[in-house]
């Protein structure tokens, strides 16, 4: 791309984070009476459900104290709204989110009443990550230490995540799922300055190794979501045989970003490969966009919804071959983000109410209009859109005219 092209870019996508997708959220998520965040919005912002969900709750955190952080709003104002807005959702959980062993509800009602028991790990890893980019943005100590405490908490549940609510018998089928590793990275990177780097690392490299070592099939040249605790595929079952492109590229970026940092150039040549296996097996060739899920034989899933085309994965696809074409400036990936991009702005993106659909049919027409429910809130979008705008502005600055 020539710096021309680039500047359109990055101008479109400030365009849609300031002008469409963060309005939305300001306008109509926060609880006024309560705080924290209603995330069940319809197309036009109307509020369906008021129940509070505790991973919603935490990303919405992260969201407006990242967007205060950046400083690249041109109103000071605004910025500030953004870090009060953080402020509501950190208030809310720290009176009413947590159980008594200190870990997160999964939902709580419109007061904070608790409904759904925390059985669920990495509401403490966007927790932790919410409080941690808060403490950055506010300088308030507290929240440093509750970061800091959150992240313990995550750490010791993590042999046994879901404790006592674990459905699985573990021991007649060890599974391990590439979600954990996935986290761990992204945690590593929004701990940085709360925990030290050397334990941070570690995290970094036992996750990258459990991805090459487990996950990443080089014979077969897929990634496979869930394998045995030694490798090993669970072909026989739909559970073993599941891919999840979304989730492969998402992982695969954060991965990336990770080795780049440590100027591992050959191990983000190789990630920039497995990216295109990712891409080339779960592109819907019929009517485009990203399949959610896929068997790797070609059976039928387990998952009703495989077929539809959801927001995340195209928006972490985006990242991932924007910041591999970025740091290989191979051409096969500005291909696929020029496809992918295409894809958003003609499917996902409503001019009329502002923010994404989330959900559409393998068609790409929206199968329901709204906009955040339990799953979909303020987080995947305008991660997505930062992080290809600082990317965008980095290879503006590099580009000759």
């Amino acid at each position: 791309m020539d710096k021309a092209a680039i500047r359109t870019l990055r101008e479109k996508y400030e365009d849609n984070l300031f002008n469409s997708v963060v309005p939305f959220w300001e306008r109509y998520s926060l609880d006024r009476e309560n705080g924290g965040y209603y995330s069940c919005l319809e197309r036009d912002g109307t509020v369906f459900d008021t129940d509070k969900f505790a991973w919603m709750q935490t990303r919405e955190i992260w969201t407006f104290a990242k967007l205060y952080n950046r400083r690249d709003a041109a109103d000071e104002a605004r910025r500030r709204q953004w870090l009060e807005l953080a402020r509501s959702g950190t208030e809310f959980l720290k009176k009413h989110g947590r159980a008594p062993s200190g870990d997160l509800y999964f939902s709580v009602d419109r007061a904070g009443l608790p409904l759904v028991e925390p059985y669920n790990i990495f509401a403490e890893y966007f927790f932790a990550a919410g409080l941690a980019e808060f403490h950055r943005a506010s300088k308030e100590q507290w929240a440093r230490e509750m970061a800091e405490s959150v992240y313990r908490r995550a750490m010791e549940r993590k042999p046994n995540p879901k404790g006592i609510w674990t459905k699985q018998i573990g021991k007649n089928r060890p599974i391990k799922a590439m979600g954990s590793a996935m986290m761990d990275i992204w945690l590593a990177g929004e701990m940085e300055g709360i925990i030290g780097e050397a334990e941070l690392n570690g995290l970094i490299d036992a996750a990258e190794n459990q991805i090459f070592t487990l996950h990443v099939d080089r014979k077969e040249k897929a990634v496979f979501e869930r394998v045995l605790s030694d490798g090993t595929h669970l072909l026989s079952c739909m559970e073993g045989r599941l891919l999840n492109p979304g989730h492969a590229l998402e992982t695969l970026w954060f991965l990336m970003l990770a080795v780049a940092k440590r100027g591992e150039q050959r191990k983000v040549e190789d990630i920039a490969d497995i990216m295109l296996w990712c891409a080339e097996r779960g592109w819907d060739e019929k009517y485009g966009g990203f399949f959610y899920y896929q068997d790797f034989k070609g059976f039928p899933t387990e998952k009703l919804e495989s077929d539809m085309k959801l927001w995340w994965v195209h928006a972490e696809a985006l990242c991932a071959f924007l910041l591999a074409y970025k740091l290989t400036g191979r051409k096969e990936h500005l291909e696929w983000f020029t496809r992918v991009d295409e894809y958003i702005f003609s499917h996902f993106v409503d001019p009329e109410y502002g923010e994404w659909y989330g959900y559409l049919d393998r068609r790409g027409e929206p199968a329901f209009t709204l906009k955040g429910g339990k799953w979909k809130g303020f987080f995947h979008t305008p991660r997505a859109l930062m992080a290809c705008i600082d990317w965008l502005k980095e290879m503006e600055r590099n580009c000759a005219e």
